[in-house]
């Protein structure tokens, strides 16, 4: 893999060089693309392409993606800048490290975990979202209803019963440019999880309180990231948003969108509203703590039965009080896990408060992790608690389920118990 990560990484290297600047989200290479751009030219080749990747259109044809080199999977391409031995980008995504030293802390762990097998401490991944082929999404897909927020009875749903879904980089980002935070996609599983009114009009669902993120409304419309907006400009300050800073090892996450119909965010959107595009039932729809259950099969041993879940994009006050699970302020000392803060809340200021959300990248990391699972969080049968008879984590998943801390420390964080 590493050898093929450095044949790409040469085959690209030439075209990259002559991209001026680092390569951030929706800018350069992944973005930000003028009239004359070059860009093209450093991921495509019009007629002479050998590589066998493809994508698909919206009636299910598959097409050339006419990619420089010989890569067979688009992970394979995507680590020709972000692998370990890559050098065409700061972001080293498969091993979960910040390479660089302006928009983050060097050699840090990136925000989004690593992909690959082994983190730069060395320890073994034990779960990950990356793979060469396809699976069923927990809470959606193969396990659960395939339409976003859905909350009732999934008929008929069993395991096996809905289409699996194929797992590598382009599932969940787009390598040209998105209204999301990340290139974070605009449609994912075929559901519509941020977009464009018009060009000049983005409608995001997943926002940032890094330094001059471009966030805010127009009337009901989010503005995010313009369709073909210079981003080299806005860096040297000018364009709509000067001054963006990204930072690849301090979460920086932010609530849901606004609107007026929404002022204080849109439950159903945010990271976990981007995520239920997939993991469909997983988020709360109607009134809070009346509509945290659906019904269908996990694969876990139960069988066809409502299943109750942990409220998201919901105020950390919730759980606040004497008798719950935390006092009125929360500091992050406290609180060592990433909340959604208020888009006005400056990067510098944004510390956990009662007042922040509980979302999916709260407890979960996007890419993969090295925690372990031990104890009643390693079974073999969630009908049978036994202690470490599993073999890694508690079933379906039977893995670390991206989690950030090691067996259950992400309850025991905030419930202090």
């Amino acid at each position: 893999m590493r050898k093929l990560a450095l044949i790409l990484a040469v085959a690209v290297a030439a075209a990259l060089v002559l991209t001026p600047g680092i390569a951030f989200a929706n800018f350069a290479i992944h973005g930000g693309y003028t009239d004359d751009t070059d860009a093209c030219a450093g991921c495509h080749r019009a007629h002479t392409s050998v590589s066998s990747i493809t994508w698909s259109d919206g009636f299910g044809n598959s097409h050339s993606a006419l990619l420089v080199s010989s890569a067979t999977q688009i992970y394979q391409f995507c680590y020709a800048c972000h692998g370990n031995d890559a050098q065409g980008a700061e972001t080293n995504v498969e091993g979960g490290i910040y390479k660089g030293t302006n928009y983050g802390t060097q050699n840090a762990a990136l925000n989004g975990g690593f992909a690959g097998d082994t983190n730069f401490m060395g320890a073994l991944k034990t779960s990950d979202h990356i793979i060469a082929g396809s699976w069923g999404a927990y809470g959606g897909g193969v396990y659960g209803e395939t339409t976003v927020g859905a909350t009732g009875d999934v008929i008929g749903q069993q395991v096996g019963a809905g289409a699996t879904i194929p797992m590598t980089c382009a599932s969940c980002h787009d390598p040209h440019g998105s209204s999301n935070y990340r290139l974070l996609a605009d449609q994912v599983y075929g559901n519509v999880v941020g977009g464009y009114a018009d060009d000049d009009h983005p409608t995001p669902y997943v926002t940032s309180n890094e330094t001059g993120y471009p966030d805010g409304t127009i009337g009901d419309l989010t503005v995010g990231w313009k369709k073909h907006e210079n981003g080299h400009e806005q860096m040297a300050g000018g364009g709509l948003w000067p001054g963006y800073t990204p930072n690849y090892t301090k979460p920086l996450y932010a609530k849901a969108p606004t609107s007026t119909a929404s002022p204080g965010g849109d439950k159903l959107k945010g990271m976990s509203g981007w995520c239920v595009g997939c993991h469909s039932v997983y988020m709360e729809t109607g009134t809070p703590h009346t509509s945290y259950e659906s019904t269908y099969n996990a694969g876990d041993g139960w069988g066809y039965v409502p299943r109750h879940r942990h409220p998201m994009n919901v105020d950390l006050s919730a759980g606040a009080g004497t008798t719950k699970a935390l006092a009125a302020t929360i500091t992050p000392a406290e609180v060592p896990l990433p909340l959604a803060h208020a888009a006005t809340e400056s990067a510098a200021a944004a510390t956990n408060t009662v007042d922040d959300w509980i979302d999916c990248l709260t407890c979960h990391r996007a890419h993969g992790t090295s925690v372990t699972m031990t104890g009643y969080a390693n079974i073999a049968d969630p009908t049978n608690i036994e202690p470490n008879t599993g073999s890694g984590g508690v079933p379906p998943t039977g893995d670390s389920a991206l989690l950030r801390l090691n067996n259950r420390g992400v309850c025991e964080v905030c419930h202090n118990k």
